[in-house]
Parts: structure tokens; C-alpha cells; sequence
């Protein structure tokens, strides 16, 4: 068994075929990867490895070198600890079955680039827990300084019943009283306004994109540098999923106005959630769970079977979801002093957010926070319109 590493354009296209045999998820698409690399043009290359048994590819697992600041999260703060070149092993990155001993050679590839200095650190992106590449990376030398740059996470999805009724049925009386309550309150407030509109088409992206903004600079993700923007990548990447016949777009409307959105791609047999969004001024109508339930019939019409709610965890994703296992960030560090104190700053930041987590009035500052940044978001549209 062997590791070979692709880390030039046109060495990779070499695996096209086995990567178009292997790929499972939107994020690591090939066509996908190629869009995301144009658009960053130097600042990101590829580092890709296949997993070799008797020149057969067994497995593919998907990285890119990025240059740029490392930083860390502390609650909705990011501090920032310097300049880094990290070496990210992707969100679903590994392509194919991988085995024990795989991954005990990828990891010993990716030590060795460190060393090397061909990064300062490798990253496992959003990686199952009990994934061997997480496991192999565990047990490395302590010179790498392995370690986890956030605590676990949950990763929920939805299993999607064989028709709407099976879907409604399946709620708790208390959860179908509060969405019907919901659309009642709407309908009293805004008689015969509320409409829905689907997008798969890519003669629609243009267009959908637009109008998805007037929403998206209105909530507190755009507030957080986070979430959907309507810039030159998220419209091609919106296009390039459209033209394969994945994509699906919704948008909720009262009185013609957008308030509320919905993206997402079908991959194989499951929709895979990636932005959402609804104006703040309207939170008291819980637009996104009567778009979530509207969006829910829809993909049951279409036979798909899961909703994978995507990354981080939400009341929306706890609520639905029917399953979930736990991922996280694992950091291995290149063996230098500089960048061994880059990782202690990093675990003493994330200490500090395990304890402050846990004070009780953690989650009424969270709310504060997203409400201000709303505020703001908004004020900065209202500006802008002014000018």
C-alpha cells in the first residue's frame, strides 16, 4: 500500500476518474474543488493523496493548502494568533473506504510534510470523532502536539418518512400545534401573502442570488462575516450546482417581499442544508420553520431520504433531526517553537471558552449578540441605500 500526493493542477487530474467514482458529498465534488481553487487563485493549492493498493486507488483523501492568519473561536469573538500556512484536510474529505492502515500512512505523510515545512500545521476539518484518520492522528508523536481545536460537535440529520402526512404524524402534538399556530399568525397578519418559490434551474441562479441577498445583509450571519454573500464564488458555485441538477433554492415571500431563504444541494439520496436565513424584523413569525416544513414536503416528493443539516448545531437541528454523531477539528503542528506556542495560545483560548460556556447566563449574551449584529447589519444596508 502507498500514499502518492497530487499537489499541482494538472498532476491531480490524473485521479479524475477514481474521484468522480468516489465523491459523495457537494463539498469535496471535483468540480466543486476546481471552482474553489480558480477563485482563491494563489492563495490555495491543492493537496491531494490517493491511497494506493497495487496501483489500484483504494481511497482518496482531499486537502489544500491555505496561507493565512490562524485563529480561534471564542464564542462569537475570533482572536486571531498569527500568520499560518495550514494544510486543511476538508470537510468530507476522504473519499472511499479507509482503513486502519490507511490512515496510519496518510497521517505519517502528513507528519512528514510538516517536517518538511511544507506547512506550519494540518487541520482535519469537521472529522467524525471516531473516524480512523481522527484516531491514526490521535496517536501520533507528541512533537506534533495533536490536538483538538474545538470541543466535539454534533452533526444531525433528518431521515425523511415516505410522504408528508408520515412526516406531520411523526411530530409531537405540541410541535404540530406550534407550526400550525405559526402559519395561522401569518395568514391573520399577512391574509393571502405568503407565497413560496423553488429554484433548481440555472437560468434562475442570477436572479435567485439577488434576491437572496436582500435577505441574507439583514441577518445577524452577515453581521458575523458568515453565511450566504452574493459574490462571484457563492453565484458560480449556485451555478455549477444548478447546471449538474443538484441544486435547490427556496424563497418565502410576504406581500412580494423575500423574507425569508433556503440553499442546499441534493447529493445522491440526501439534501444537504447550506444556507438559510430569514429578515430579523420578522423573527416573531418563525419564518424559517414554516420554510424548513414547506421545503421538508417538497424533497419527500422527490423520494430524497435524509436532510443533512450541515455544519454546527441549532434548536431547528435538535428538533428534527433523528440522528447525529459528534466531529471536530484536529490540529497536528509543525515541530518548530514558534509554532508550538502558536498551539498552547490556542488550547488556553479554548479552555477559557469550555469555562465560560458553562455560566448560566451564556445563552442570553448569545442572543444579544446576534440581535446587535442585525442591528448593525441592517444599518449598514440602510446606509448604503442612502448613498
Amino acid at each position: 500500500m502507498t500514499v502518492d500526493v497530487y499537489n499541482e493542477g494538472l498532476k491531480f487530474n490524473a485521479l479524475q476518474e477514481d474521484w468522480r467514482r468516489l465523491q459523495r458529498h457537494p463539498n469535496t465534488d471535483l468540480d466543486h474543488f476546481a471552482l474553489y481553487l480558480s477563485h482563491q487563485g494563489s492563495s490555495a493549492r491543492p493537496w491531494v493523496m490517493a491511497v494506493k493498493n497495487a496501483e489500484a486507488v483504494e481511497c482518496i483523501v482531499v486537502g489544500r493548502m491555505d496561507a493565512g492568519r490562524a485563529t480561534v473561536d471564542l464564542g462569537y469573538w475570533t482572536i486571531g494568533l498569527g500568520r499560518m500556512t495550514s494544510l486543511r484536510i476538508l470537510t468530507e474529505g476522504v473519499l472511499g473506504t479507509m482503513s486502519a492502515e490507511a490512515a496510519g500512512l496518510v497521517i505519517q505523510k502528513l507528519c512528514e510534510s510538516l517536517v518538511a515545512g511544507a506547512a506550519d500545521r494540518v487541520v482535519l476539518c469537521n472529522m467524525r470523532t471516531d473516524h480512523v484518520l481522527v484516531q491514526a492522528a490521535r496517536n501520533v508523536s507528541a512533537r506534533f502536539l495533536p490536538t483538538m481545536l474545538s470541543e466535539p460537535q454534533p452533526h444531525r440529520r433528518m431521515q425523511l418518512p415516505d410522504d408528508a402526512a408520515a412526516f406531520w404524524s411523526g411530530l409531537s402534538r405540541k410541535h404540530r400545534y406550534w407550526l400550525k399556530q405559526l402559519a395561522k399568525q401569518v395568514e391573520s397578519d399577512f391574509p393571502k401573502s405568503l407565497e413560496y418559490e423553488s429554484i433548481k434551474s440555472p437560468a434562475q441562479v442570477d436572479s435567485l442570488c439577488d434576491v437572496v441577498e436582500q435577505v441574507a445583509r439583514k441577518t445577524y450571519q452577515r453581521g458575523l462575516r458568515v453565511g450566504f454573500k452574493n459574490d462571484g464564488f457563492h453565484r458560480d458555485r449556485c451555478r455549477l450546482f444548478a447546471e449538474k441538477g443538484f441544486f435547490r433554492g427556496w424563497v418565502l415571500r410576504l406581500g412580494g417581499v423575500p423574507r425569508a431563504f433556503w440553499l442546499g444541494c441534493v447529493y445522491g439520496d440526501t439534501f444537504h442544508s447550506e444556507f438559510t436565513g430569514y429578515d430579523s424584523d420578522f423573527r416573531k413569525y418563525e419564518l424559517g420553520s414554516l420554510m424548513f416544513a414547506h421545503m421538508v414536503e417538497e424533497l419527500i416528493l422527490e423520494k430524497i431520504r435524509f436532510v443533512d443539516f450541515g455544519l454546527g448545531d441549532a434548536l431547528y437541528k435538535q428538533r428534527f433531526g433523528s440522528e447525529s454523531w459528534e466531529e471536530c477539528d484536529l490540529a497536528l503542528c509543525a515541530p518548530t517553537a514558534r509554532n508550538r506556542i502558536m498551539t498552547l495560545l490556542a488550547q488556553a483560548v479554548k479552555g477559557c471558552r469550555m469555562v465560560a460556556m458553562k455560566l448560566p447566563f451564556v445563552g442570553r449574551l448569545k442572543r444579544a449578540w446576534r440581535d446587535r449584529v442585525a442591528r448593525e447589519a441592517r444599518g449598514r444596508q440602510d446606509n448604503d441605500a442612502e448613498a
